[in-house]
């Protein structure tokens, strides 16, 4: 197939599927290939009163979670780290006290840093990214019937800091195994690790955030509400994202300052795409430690989890079409398959579109892949 038919064709779907939806207001997709001489950045539907455009800034939501486990890694590999650290090394002993008991048995001191990267530490989760809203996993409820999610939309002008969380936390919920017996979503164990980042760095998490990724990689319009502004204002207005009808306008929500480490940056679909590209090619860690963020564990049925990073697993038979990198409960990508070398990164911006977006991909890199190589 040539590239500029499969282009139509990916337009024409992107603009079908908002068209087709009525939970869907805009989509983003970026779509690049080195190999098939490929990089097309699309943009569909009305948001914030305009029409979509490419290069709007949209919320990420857990993709940020790679940011935090390739910050981690950085670290490790400068020798200021190790994954297999206890993290009470670096974090303080009274947000620790009664983090993660069972049945009378302290688990806290067993809690290595790994852990938190992979979701294997046992800690409880309380946000829409590991719950209902997203691919219909159990969403918690404390012990007084709400999710912490519930309170962030009850009280959207409160800001939380990451140590609120954890408190929050211990109070209301229970761990669930000790760490590395199994793999459970924490979006708690992520706002430990930008914590252990600041204990290592000596800097609050956004501006590690800065200094290690966006202003290496140029990522001028990424920053992370409410706790930084971009270094470059867009001209175009943040696009908003949905909860079923309930339209969220990110920055002015700042409880959702609660995901901090856990995924609150916004990004454009270039800068996402620059960041992944990094990261594969190993301009960001080393080949030994990104083979280490991608050991795998099964989280939900096709998805599994390594270190800050998904893979998308649709059937064993069909492994030219794994692909890894971020996913976000705000139906949010950024992915690279390498056996058909193509990058997709964007969002749906609507939390329950979350299972069709992963369709949609499957098809996306189906078509990308009857895209002829160059030179051939």
């Amino acid at each position: 197939m040539e590239g500029n038919e499969a282009k139509s064709r990916l337009k024409y779907r992107l603009q079908s599927a908002v068209k087709d939806n009525s939970d869907l207001h805009s989509a983003y997709l970026l779509v690049h290939s080195d190999s098939r001489n490929v990089h097309w950045n699309l943009a569909t539907g009305q948001t914030a009163g305009i029409e979509a455009a490419p290069e709007q800034p949209y919320y990420a939501a857990s993709i940020g979670k790679t940011f935090t486990s390739t910050i981690v890694a950085m670290l490790a590999d400068d020798g200021q780290l190790r994954f297999d650290d206890p993290i009470s090394e670096y974090l303080s002993e009274s947000l620790l006290d009664g983090l993660h008991t069972i049945d009378g048995t302290d688990y806290t001191d067993d809690i290595r840093i790994r852990h938190l990267l992979g979701h294997t530490s046992g800690l409880p989760h309380s946000l829409p990214e590991g719950g209902r809203m997203f691919l219909n996993t159990r969403l918690e409820e404390s012990s007084e019937g709400n999710t912490l999610f519930d309170e962030m939309l009850e009280e959207p002008d409160r800001i939380w800091e990451p140590e609120e969380t954890i408190e929050w936390a211990k109070q209301h919920l229970e761990p669930h195994f000790p760490p590395g017996a199994d793999c459970y979503y924490s979006e708690f164990g992520y706002n430990l690790l930008g914590l252990i980042i600041e204990s290592v760095t000596e800097q609050p998490y956004h501006e590690a955030l800065a200094e290690f990724l966006f202003e290496p990689l140029e990522m001028e319009h990424s920053y992370l509400p409410p706790f930084s502004d971009p270094a470059v204002e867009s001209e175009l207005p943040t696009a908003p994202f949905y909860i079923d009808e309930t339209r969220i306008d990110v920055d002015d929500v700042p409880s959702l300052s609660a995901f901090c480490a856990g995924g609150q940056t916004v990004n454009t679909a270039e800068e996402l795409f620059r960041f992944h590209r990094a990261l594969v090619e190993g301009d960001l860690v080393s080949e030994e430690t990104l083979q280490k963020m991608q050991q795998w564990n099964k989280l939900w049925q096709g998805i599994d989890y390594g270190y800050g990073v998904v893979r998308i697993r649709p059937l064993p038979f069909l492994k030219r079409f794994h692909s890894w990198g971020g996913l976000g409960a705000s139906s949010a990508f950024m992915l690279y398959n390498p056996a058909i070398d193509v990058y997709l990164i964007g969002t749906f911006n609507q939390w329950s579109y979350m299972r069709k977006s992963i369709m949609f991909l499957l098809r996306t890199l189906r078509s990308i892949s009857k895209v002829e190589p160059s030179g051939q």
